[in-house]
């Protein structure tokens, strides 16, 4: 297969190169990720500047370039200016840091991988979650097998949200799970200079359903979740006339 393999850690990530050492074996890959560190910037684009593109020799025999921009930019960037490369999948991960729940919304992560289903391709968003740089050796191997094994239940716009438990802990299986809920509690501190830094806390919600990524992933297995890119709650359509009388 013909993978497009990013990310929203950086070039440099290890849970890049893990992907990159075990899909290389039997895959032909493309890497473009960022030439830094984009956590937490959900589907923006780069807009009002260029983006600087940077061919990198890090990886094997595989084509890599960091770029100057976003996760989605990456995607974006893969399937516009490397024509000759047509991805048959898009993998974004293995990211540093859980993506459970309403953590989709932010993750740099899964938007790269709803950047590959907005161009028609079945897309995986791979996350570990133990923050940090350590050996993903172990998960780059599942989400390998993952891969195969999820492609027949895939449709051309599907988008799998997969996360690995705390990094040390035994795997006791995989899970297919709903969405969970995460609860934040951010606030706004003003730091030395007098500018004002995000700084969060997670309360879970003590109703979290027991076939959740939030609950399962603490049972210690592997979840997997399939999103769509239409969001439309058709429930309430369904209730509402066909036209709205003011």
């Amino acid at each position: 297969m013909k993978i497009l393999l990013c990310n929203d850690d950086g070039i440099d990530s290890g849970g890049l190169k893990a992907l990159a050492d075990i899909l290389a074996a039997k895959n032909q890959l493309l890497i473009i990720a960022p030439d830094g560190n984009r956590s937490c910037t959900s589907h923006s684009l780069t807009l009002f500047k260029p983006v600087k593109i940077t061919e990198n020799f890090d990886f094997m025999d595989c084509r890599a370039y960091s770029i100057s921009g976003t996760p989605a930019d990456c995607v974006k960037i893969g399937f516009t200016l490397f024509k000759d490369f047509m991805p048959d999948i898009v993998i974004a991960g293995i990211n540093k840091g859980h993506n459970l729940g309403s953590d989709i919304l932010y993750s740099g992560t899964v938007a790269a991988a709803f950047e590959g289903a907005f161009s028609g391709v079945t897309s995986f968003a791979f996350s570990a979650y133990s923050h940090g740089e350590h050996d993903f050796s172990l998960f780059a191997d599942y989400a390998d097998r993952l891969v195969t094994f999820l492609m027949p239940y895939s449709a051309k716009d599907t988008v799998w949200n997969i996360n690995f438990p705390e990094y040390g802990l035994p795997i006791k299986g995989v899970k297919p799970c709903v969405l969970g809920k995460y609860v934040y509690n951010d606030r706004y501190v003003k730091n030395d200079s007098g500018e004002y830094e995000i700084v969060s806390s997670i309360t879970e919600a003590e109703d979290i359903p027991q076939n959740s990524d939030v609950f399962m992933i603490k049972q210690g297995f592997i979840t997997v979740t399939p999103l769509l890119l239409n969001r439309t709650d058709k429930g309430i359509l369904r209730l509402m006339d066909t036209d709205i009388k003011l």
